[in-house]
């Protein structure tokens, strides 16, 4: 069943609890541009903020922000096509495009980075916080091929990405979106505009891995139209997030939801219940920040708090005493675009353009964390196989009658099973994890 906003909203309020004691600190600052101009991302250390305003769908009025004065600092004329889109964390070097070409900033001056023999324009989507390596895509003149690109020191690196997405057609609309911090991972996509094609990938010390197939890979129980989208990482690399475009009936029951990929432990949490809502960044700690719906117009800003999807107004409210209105002027907070390391910096705008704004916290407890606090164990039947969501470590199917049929120690990996050789009827499906916290769900396994 889905929960409405005003539901989780009221969950949130009841799991965060009152608050009243206050004893944390959070500062709630809003940043209102006057020319359009929105706040897009936050540095590796949250003192420093960049963004740009997008005219018929080219990138100008590149601007930094100082976190710590909230002045704001245009890196190019109103009228030359300049975005930027990332910053290292002495917020010497500013990332994104110039002139419709991927490039740097630095010392006041834009560097145009090389691209590969045929390619014209494109954009730098991502720095490492020392500067020292660069991620982007660049384009053909026709824009009917895209590059995915790493430069290392201003140099561009040969990636020998597959020249096949995961449905076996030719990868020609690639791109990075996203680096660590160590530059070890990197995050990308293939045919990232052709759906459901869209192949999400890792790169780590230049392995390439396609992540959680298990969700569109029928082989392994998932649904071939299945696919990742709007993809983030952390800056340790530990975490991505998004949402996928889940079908759960096809034609009748489709829908994007979000997830969250634990890289070390290979396993991904799928939040199938809520619909709609859009995970935009992760923190180190693998907390989750978004907004919903997916889809605009106007959205709500939330957090992920104890396995909920949580309105973030609220939970401010509770428990810090800070009220949005009062704070800002602005109904709400609207939508979470980027956050720190540490997650106690985060940055947004309400409403469609120009209201940005800047949440500071103190200290990040009171926020879901993955591996302590939440961990949304689901047992989901897709025809033959039977699928874990969350992080296991055993799985017992157990009959109506109590008779145990199937008994897994998984460990924490990502677990499918066939079940095609079971009677069909409801089983009992009981999850246990490291922590000895059990989960049992009622399932349906054989032909309907």
């Amino acid at each position: 069943m889905k929960r409405s906003l005003l539901l989780n909203i009221m969950i949130g309020i009841l799991l965060i609890g009152t608050g009243a004691a206050y004893a944390q600190k959070a500062t709630l600052v809003p940043v209102i541009s006057n020319d359009g101009t929105i706040m897009r991302k936050v540095s590796s250390n949250g003192k420093w903020a960049v963004g740009y305003t997008l005219i018929d769908a080219i990138y100008y009025k590149a601007t930094l922000w100082n976190l710590e004065t909230y002045e704001a600092q245009k890196l190019a004329a109103d009228d030359q096509p300049a975005g930027a889109f990332d910053v290292t964390d002495d917020g010497l070097i500013v990332v994104g495009c110039y002139n419709e070409k991927p490039a740097y900033w630095m010392n006041g001056t834009w560097t145009e980075l090389p691209m590969p023999n045929g390619y014209v324009t494109g954009e730098v989507h991502a720095v490492t916080a020392d500067g020292s390596k660069m991620a982007g895509r660049a384009f053909t003149p026709s824009m009917g091929d895209a590059y995915a690109c790493v430069w290392e020191n201003g140099e561009l690196v040969e990636l020998n990405l597959p020249e096949e997405d995961k449905m076996g057609d030719n990868a020609y609309f690639n791109e990075i979106v996203s680096v660590s911090n160590d530059g070890n991972t990197i995050l990308g996509c293939l045919n990232y505009n052709i759906l459901p094609n869209r192949t999400a990938f890792l790169l780590q010390n230049g392995e390439y891995n396609m992540f959680g197939a298990e969700w569109y890979d029928p082989d392994q129980g998932g649904d071939e139209y299945n696919f990742y989208d709007v993809l983030s990482m952390s800056r340790n690399g530990k975490w991505v997030t998004g949402d996928m475009y889940y079908v759960k009936e096809i034609w009748t029951n489709e829908y994007y939801c979000p997830f969250r990929y634990d890289v070390e432990n290979d396993v991904v949490e799928l939040f199938a219940d809520d619909a709609e809502v859009a995970s935009f960044a992760a923190d180190d700690f693998g907390n989750l920040f978004g907004a919903t719906p997916l889809n605009y117009p106007i959205r709500s800003a939330l957090i992920l708090k104890n396995g909920y999807w949580t309105s973030l107004d609220a939970w401010l409210l509770a428990e810090y005493g800070l009220s949005v209105p009062e704070e800002t002027g602005y109904d709400e907070l609207g939508n979470v675009f980027s956050v720190s390391a540490d997650g106690k910096t985060i940055i947004g705008v309400a409403g469609l353009t120009t209201y940005n704004w800047v949440l500071k916290l103190d200290v990040v407890t009171g926020i879901d964390k993955p591996a302590q606090q939440a961990n949304p164990m689901k047992a989901i039947v897709k025809g033959d196989h039977l699928l874990l969501n969350g992080i296991v470590s055993n799985m017992k199917v157990v009959s109506l009658q109590g008779q145990i049929v199937m008994d897994r120690n998984i460990n924490g990996k990502a677990a499918i099973f066939n079940v095609s050789q079971l009677p069909a009827g409801i089983y009992i499906v009981s999850m246990t994890d490291a922590n000895g916290n059990v989960v049992n769900n009622k399932v349906y396994i054989g032909k309907n």
